[in-house]
């Protein structure tokens, strides 16, 4: 009888040490996290911008929603672009509230009904649809569309969908740059769906959490960044108890480093950019464990 006492008690102590040191932080990672200072620039992003928001909800004809875009309530000139990539099972309403708050710093948020992005071919339809309409004198995008300031953004599968669609599409010409959050390793990825970041030649940037161990580990997300060809500039941030799901809903940790990052590789925006300079502001913020950076003279904190 005390030899199964003894068994049930160590599976009870396995089971407890698993949900303190996995389950519990997966649960309270928001809350748990080390917090922005609000004098930081970062605080700053994660703030809405000054522009009011319109939502423009495209269907395909036979009443089925094909796309969906944030973009300022006025639209003056040509604005910046992001093309973003939904993860496995998710639809841009899981994504709503960080797509209006980077409308609301100026940028044209284009998302899909899609949650198959990993291709990267749902993305280039996206923005072939864009460039489009920017080029019709009845579109409400007609001549608002910056052509030279389009960036891509995705999560888990989606962030595999926009290193393909800039990688193995003619569309991703237009790319800019690339924003890959819950990156998965190699290993998870359908065979259609893999990438290969040696192909990129534009500034990449990766987010990834301390929770994220699983699918989107810390070494692999190095990895993507490392196989760069020389001089393709590099960056991998990884946020501490931040879990796979970081990103939806209003963004998360990542929201005001993922706007700063846009305003700065979209806008030319400097206070943005001062953010990643050597010995910057994102390698003082306690709220990332990781920080690396590649091609601009690698550095790791």
């Amino acid at each position: 009888m005390w030899i199964l006492l003894l068994i049930l008690a160590i599976i009870f102590a396995a089971m407890l040490l698993l949900c303190s040191t996995i389950f519990l932080p997966l649960f309270l990672g928001r809350w748990i996290k080390s917090p922005v200072t609000k004098e930081s620039r970062e605080y700053f992003f994660s703030g809405e911008g000054e522009h009011k928001v319109k939502t423009h909800i495209i269907g395909d004809g036979e009443n089925k929603e094909s796309f969906i875009l944030y973009a300022p309530v006025n639209l003056e000139g040509a604005l910046p672009v992001i093309i973003w990539g939904n993860g496995t099972a998710a639809l841009p309403k899981n994504y709503e509230e960080l797509h209006r708050h980077l409308a609301s710093w100026g940028f044209i948020v284009m998302n899909t009904y899609n949650s198959e992005t990993g291709t990267g071919k749902p993305l280039k339809e996206a923005l072939s649809y864009l460039l489009e309409e920017n080029a019709k004198p009845d579109s409400i995008f007609y001549m608002h569309v910056d052509k030279q300031r389009i960036g891509c953004g995705g999560h888990s599968q989606g962030s595999t969908g926009v290193i393909n669609l800039h990688t193995n599409f003619t569309e991703g010409n237009y790319i800019k740059t690339i924003v890959s959050i819950a990156l998965p390793a190699l290993r998870w990825c359908d065979p259609e769906d893999v990438y290969v970041t040696e192909r990129i030649n534009v500034p990449f940037l990766v987010l990834t959490g301390t929770l994220d161990f699983i699918i989107s580990p810390f070494r692999s997300c190095l990895a993507a960044i490392n196989r760069l060809e020389t001089g393709v500039e590099g960056w991998f941030l990884e946020a501490r108890y931040c879990s796979h799901t970081e990103i939806q809903e209003e963004g998360g940790k990542y929201k005001g480093i993922l706007t700063a990052w846009f305003r700065y590789r979209l806008m030319d925006d400097n206070m943005a950019g001062e953010i990643f300079e050597e010995q910057g502001e994102i390698y003082k913020n306690a709220g990332w464990r990781r920080v690396y950076r590649r091609g601009v003279g690698d550095n790791i904190t």
